[in-house]
């Protein structure tokens, strides 16, 4: 067959050779592929399966496979004299009888001289290494950039999968190994992983990684990964301050409105079901008024005492949220009337240092005023239950007492 460019051909930097894919010969080699063999006195490769050294690969078989779209290079150890030199081969059509392939070598891959490219300035403005992993001797090799991310020297970076397993956290192990175990199981293109690594210092930080078949063997199994890992410990630890403020009110650190339903709603159920009683409490931090006038920072910290120490005092079942700005709503599993009256009384009741310090924050149990309601006398719905108890802490208040009991 004629080449195409063939002077471009010649002069190619990288080894280079065409193949006739029914019968694997090679047809023409360039002058980088031909010094590759003269250097060491060696004769070139003839054919296909002799140049991969494997007596049993099949080019047509190869081919099919990248018209799939199921291979993209191939992994090979080409026998140059008395050397085997690790691989790769990639694979494009000339046309329906000819193939052109050219092999770089990556056995002493130095990822130095790729990241002092354009690679190297994305790498850094993303805080992420590169690495690649040759899976059947299990070697894996690190960029300068892994051993900045992980604060050790390049040294001390991961050389094979156990040793990068050893710094992964141990919650997030089995979920990492089992998606990479899938990509190379079903020889995917991509993955993706989120999870912790150790850093130098035991310190863990959250990074992504992005791995890609890099190349294949010639029965399509995956034969070397590719990828990088950046650092993305801002985005989680944003990523865990919106979920926080989603279920948590950021003055008293006690559970939103909205979390509180979803609470609220599973223990009355669990009430209906099981015949057990359950009381709501709704709380008014401010039934003397004596917050109202309050510059904002001081009326803050007076609801922020007062919440707090009414959460020491409540036991582990119950659950208390903030509501309003200076209103509670407490719920008391498996407790009866009698027995809510008892626990609010502790809340009246503070020792001499929780005295102190209510006062110190111009808190005061005196300015506490509740209002009880209990199912199914009082409300067979949250909602029901928490408007008996609104219209008992409004009566409380009202009469100047600190309990008050729906009717």
């Amino acid at each position: 067959m004629s080449i195409p460019f063939p002077t471009a051909f010649h002069h190619m930097p990288t080894p280079a050779f065409v193949a006739e894919v029914s019968s694997g010969d090679i047809v023409a080699a360039n002058a980088s592929l031909e010094h590759l063999y003269l250097n060491v006195g060696a004769a070139r490769q003839n054919t296909w399966s002799s140049l991969v050294n494997d007596a049993s690969s099949q080019l047509s078989e190869i081919v099919t496979k990248v018209q799939r779209g199921e291979v993209e290079r191939i992994s090979a150890r080409l026998e140059v004299g008395d050397r085997t030199l690790s691989a790769e081969i990639s694979i494009i059509e000339l046309d329906d009888q000819h193939i052109l392939g050219y092999i770089s070598h990556t056995e002493h891959l130095d990822f130095s001289v790729a990241e002092n490219t354009l690679l190297k300035f994305a790498l850094t403005e993303s805080s992420a290494g590169i690495w690649m992993w040759e899976i059947e001797g299990d070697t894996i090799s690190c960029s300068q950039s892994i051993a900045s991310l992980l604060g050790c020297s390049l040294e001390e970076t991961p050389h094979s999968a156990e040793g990068w397993h050893d710094r992964v956290h141990k919650d997030d192990l089995p979920k990492m190994m089992r998606t990479i175990q899938e990509h190379i199981k079903h020889k995917q293109r991509y993955y993706e992983a989120e999870y912790r690594i150790r850093r130098g210092n035991d310190e863990y930080i959250w990074v992504r990684e992005r791995g890609r078949t890099y190349s294949q063997d010639a029965s399509g199994n995956v034969a070397k990964i590719i990828g990088f890992i950046e650092d993305i410990s801002p985005q989680k630890a944003l990523e865990e301050h919106l979920r926080s403020q989603a279920t948590f009110d950021e003055l008293t650190g006690l559970l939103n409105r909205g979390a509180a339903l979803t609470h609220f709603t599973k223990q009355l159920g669990l009430a209906r079901r099981q015949y057990t009683p359950l009381t709501m409490a709704k709380i008014d931090l401010d039934a003397r008024g004596l917050l109202a006038d309050m510059p904002l920072e001081q009326r803050n910290t007076a609801i922020h005492t007062s919440a707090r120490f009414i959460y020491k005092k409540i036991r582990e079942a119950d659950i208390l949220a903030r509501v309003a700005q200076d209103k509670l709503l407490l719920l008391l599993p498996n407790t009866s009337l009698k027995d809510a009256q008892k626990l609010i009384n502790s809340f009246l009741k503070p020792s001499q240092e929780e005295l102190k310090v209510l006062e110190f924050s111009d808190a005061s149990h005196l300015n506490l005023c509740v209002g009880l309601a209990t199912f199914p006398e009082d409300g067979e719905t949250i909602e029901e239950l928490a408007q008996s108890a609104n219209s008992a802490v409004e009566k409380g208040r009202t009469s100047g007492v600190a309990i008050s009991i729906a009717e």
